[in-house]
């Protein structure tokens, strides 16, 4: 198990990273466990370096949906960012969900909700795809069905819903059209971050997911995470995808 310093430095290059290796890192003091070394440090650019999930509130106590926290980058990066936050995790593997909960002992974060649920558009038990890092995601078939596939209880957002929200982060891996399209609570929610997936197999629906965060009377922004620089001319492809978006939303209007 490796143990990389991550309190000066703030990653190392990407092609040193391993896929699927376990280690530790230090990060600010504290120890911090990971399960694959690669996402890791791509993970920590974005949420500690670039701060994509960074979000202002005239509240020093926000309400705080993680849904899709892994081992607990995004919940550590939120709860540094506000310490009085009552915030709420969704992981639907378990294997992430115990790193998860070591994490957030381990850096104090123990008022942290924690739930091991996978978010969908409907209740009940669903297969789970396991990947062994950041790309596990609901199965779509009795053909998409892995050796790591395994039953999980999913919740609807709806159910998360019931109060106003102060940002909602959503990293579900190709659910989160149906499941932004089935909600009837967005307008409770007043910031939200959503990456997108497009799999290449399937269609895009990226219009219907736009047309969601409309009607809750968002304005959205775009900006591309993964794509072939010439996709009229070359396919690239990963885990099964050909496009990543990173999509903030925010209001004018108050939460209603």
């Amino acid at each position: 198990m490796r143990i990389v310093e991550h309190s000066r430095s703030p990653f190392e290059s990407l092609s040193k990273a391993s896929r699927y290796v376990p280690g530790q890192a230090m990060i600010r003091g504290k120890r911090f466990q990971y399960v694959d070394e690669a996402s890791f440090r791509a993970s920590y650019r974005e949420i500690f370096i670039d701060q994509i999930y960074d979000f202002e509130s005239s509240s020093d106590e926000p309400r705080i949906l993680d849904l899709g926290s892994n081992t607990g980058l995004s919940a550590i990066y939120f709860k540094q960012r506000f310490p009085r936050s009552r915030l709420t995790c969704v992981e639907a593997d378990e294997t992430l969900l115990e790193v998860l909960r070591s994490n957030l002992v381990s850096f104090g974060y123990e008022d942290t909700e924690v739930l091991h649920r996978a978010v969908c558009d409907r209740e009940g038990t669903v297969v789970f795809n396991r990947e062994g890092s950041d790309a596990g995601r609901l199965s779509r078939g009795a053909n998409d069905a892995t050796s790591e596939s395994t039953e999980v209880e999913a919740m609807t957002l709806d159910g998360l819903l019931c109060e106003p929200v102060d940002f909602l982060k959503m990293d579900i891996e190709g659910a989160e059209v149906d499941v932004l399209s089935k909600s009837t609570l967005l307008r409770n929610v007043s910031q939200l971050f959503v990456e997108f997936h497009s799999f290449s197999n399937s269609e895009q629906r990226l219009s219907e997911l736009l047309l969601s965060l409309e009607n809750a009377g968002f304005r959205y922004y775009i900006k591309t995470q993964f794509c072939s620089s010439k996709p009229l001319l070359e396919e690239r492809h990963q885990l099964g995808m050909d496009l990543q978006l990173n999509i903030w939303c925010n209001r004018n209007e108050p939460t209603s």
